[in-house]
C-alpha cells in the first residue's frame, strides 16, 4: 500500500503524451474504488497506473531509488512463454533499469 506508483491523467494530453504523478498505491486504489461507484466518472478524471516498475519501486516520492517497496519478494517471474528476456537479461546485468512494467486502471 505504501509504495509510491505513476498514475497518468487519460483526459489530459502534453505533447501527445498523458501527465503523470506519483501516487502512494493505497491512494490510487481508493481512487479507483471511488471512480467505480461514481460510475466511472471523477472530478480528477480518468487516472490510469502506468509503468510502474514493480520489481525495482521506490517508497519515497521523487526519490525512487530510495527504498525497494518489496525487497523480501520476488515480484516478477517471466512467463513461460517469454522465457528467453533477452531484453531483462541484458539490463539486470548492467543494473541500469528494466522493462518491467504493470498497467491498471478503470475501463474506459
Amino acid at each position: 500500500g505504501e509504495a509510491v506508483v505513476p498514475v497518468a491523467n487519460c483526459d489530459v494530453k502534453e505533447y501527445n503524451s498523458n501527465p503523470k504523478e506519483q501516487l502512494p498505491f493505497k491512494e490510487y486504489v481508493e481512487y479507483w474504488r471511488e471512480y467505480i461507484r461514481n460510475g466511472y466518472r471523477s472530478p480528477r478524471g480518468c487516472l490510469y497506473l502506468k509503468d510502474w516498475h514493480l520489481s525495482r519501486s521506490g517508497l519515497i516520492p521523487n526519490t525512487p531509488a530510495l527504498g525497494i517497496a518489496f525487497p523480501e519478494q520476488d515480484v516478477y517471474t517471466t512467463p513461460v512463454y517469454f522465457s528467453s528476456d533477452w531484453l531483462n537479461e541484458y539490463w539486470d546485468a548492467v543494473a541500469v533499469d528494466d522493462f518491467r512494467f504493470v498497467y491498471m486502471g478503470p475501463k474506459g
